[in-house]
């Protein structure tokens, strides 16, 4: 591999291992996340979009608050009967100081003297949050990316490196299939012993997806969550921003709402550089992604092979290019008759933004024995009819543009080559998304979703980006503001 701006591959056995023990003061336990939870400002701005008691009929008991406290609870706890159990007689003067913190000593007095029982969250589950859910879902994300910017995540203010980015400067995001809450997979079964019709307790949101990539399918069923987040060196310092249910079995589903999800959130950041993401992304999603001037990080898909890309002629110079492993490679023939690729050195990673689309390039130095040339190649984006296309200054006719020359230039040619340095470090950053399906998963009872229903189940999957967020949020403060966090 040529010397250039993306560095040689190393084998695996030579990357360094970027695994370290948690800290002391990283380590959190249930009591401190439980202080986390309630202590969050979020929580109380989130329950100002709750609906409000109805004037007639039975009074609602609860604050608002409490049920998303609740929410946030049961990820932690496990379970929403031990998240209810928490609320002993010390953890619900705790939730009462805190509300009388955050919205004065008028509204923690008119708080019952009891916490809500099991059955009454559940009823308020159903009844109150579920309906309210993209609302609190919505207001989630956007203070969600506030909370990053606020915690050093994408700093405006630094060099951007674009063939180096820091993980700070990313965004990583995967989907999960968490087991359905029962294994039943229909609703009414026929005994073959009696002939009679059983009823089972099923899932109408759980369905059939496979995971661990194409090769390596694996049957999973339950229902599938498309997961953003970022972080910097520290575990729990992480902050999620968003997870979103896919509702199609296809990886294409998947990607489908990863790249819309990703526009949301990281267009509007000019700190956020790109996204490092897994073998689902196919050549059309990063187009889609480069054109809005983020990088994407991810594997060539398996099918990719070697394409003749255009002969380049500089005077007596003769030099065959193609496309292999991400990259332009120049064709060199041997005295058998047969030939190889040769990568050829990039000299740089240039980004051009334009008013509607960027543009990528990579910087190519062409070694000759006649001279160095050099030659600038477009990656990443896949040009259409649309889209402004050069002239040729021999014959003064218009280009054809890739699609109607059949070449699919985001799929063959990467911002980052796959088979470099660069593209090594920066994709170890995708094993952050692992860690959030880990933490998503001992968050659950017996590793089941622990709700029925869609509706329900995104109250779950809201309450869990809260109760991470609120550790994410407690952790920063204790180490940068530990003056204010004291007297907060």
């Amino acid at each position: 591999m040529p010397e250039d701006a993306f560095g040689d591959a190393l084998p695996p056995g030579l990357l360094p291992d970027r695994k370290r023990q948690l800290a002391d003061h990283e380590q959190r336990s249930r009591k401190q996340r439980f202080l986390d939870c309630i202590d969050m400002p979020l929580m109380f701005e989130l329950a100002e979009l709750l609906p409000a008691p109805k004037e007639r009929g039975r009074p609602r008991r609860n604050d608002p608050v409490v049920l998303l406290m609740l929410a946030a609870l049961t990820t932690v706890f496990g379970s929403k009967r031990s998240a209810v159990g928490a609320l002993d007689s010390a953890g619900w003067s705790a939730v009462r100081a805190s509300v009388r913190r955050h919205e004065g000593r008028l509204a923690a007095a008119r708080m019952p003297d009891t916490p809500p029982t099991r059955n009454q969250y559940e009823d308020a589950e159903i009844k109150v949050l579920a309906p309210a859910i993209e609302a609190l879902s919505s207001l989630s994300e956007q203070r969600a990316m506030e909370q990053a910017i606020a915690q050093g995540l994408f700093p405006q203010d630094v060099p951007r490196t674009w063939s180096r980015p820091h993980r700070r400067q990313l965004m990583v995001g995967d989907a999960t299939v968490p087991k359905a809450p029962s294994r039943a997979e229909r609703e009414w079964t026929v005994d073959p012993r009696t002939g009679e019709e059983v009823r089972h307790r099923y899932d109408p949101a759980a369905s059939i997806y496979y995971e661990n990539g194409e090769q390596a399918k694996r049957r999973a069923r339950g229902t599938k969550w498309f997961i953003a987040s970022a972080r910097d060196d520290g575990y729990w310092r992480r902050v999620i921003f968003t997870i979103r249910h896919v509702a199609g079995g296809e990886y294409e589903d998947e990607a489908a709402v990863a790249v819309r999800a990703f526009q949301q959130l990281c267009v509007p950041q000019p700190g956020c550089l790109g996204v490092v993401y897994d073998g689902a992304f196919r050549g059309k999603h990063r187009d889609a992604l480069s054109r809005d001037g983020l990088l994407v990080i991810n594997l060539q898909h398996g099918s990719t092979t070697p394409r003749a890309y255009e002969m380049l002629r500089f005077g007596r110079c003769r030099h065959d290019l193609w496309c292999d492993q991400g990259r332009i490679a120049e064709r060199n023939l041997l005295d058998d008759g047969t030939s190889f690729l040769a990568p050829v050195p990039i000299d740089r990673l240039e980004h051009r933004k334009g008013r509607t689309k960027s543009r990528w390039y990579h910087w190519l130095r062409i070694n000759c024995r006649n001279g160095q040339h050099h030659w600038r190649v477009p990656v990443g984006i896949t040009t259409t009819p649309a889209d402004r296309i050069s002239v040729d200054t021999k014959t003064g006719k218009r280009k054809k543009s890739d699609a109607e020359r059949g070449f699919h230039r985001a799929e063959l040619l990467q911002q980052i080559p796959e088979n470099t340095l660069a593209h090594q470090q920066v994709y170890s950053y995708r094993s952050d998304a692992e860690s959030v399906h880990s933490q998503l998963d001992q968050a659950l009872w017996n590793r089941r979703m622990i709700s029925y229903g869609l509706e329900r189940q995104k109250v779950w999957t809201l309450g869990f980006v809260l109760a991470q967020n609120a550790t994410s949020r407690a952790i920063h403060r204790e180490l940068y503001l530990p003056s204010q966090y004291a007297t907060a």
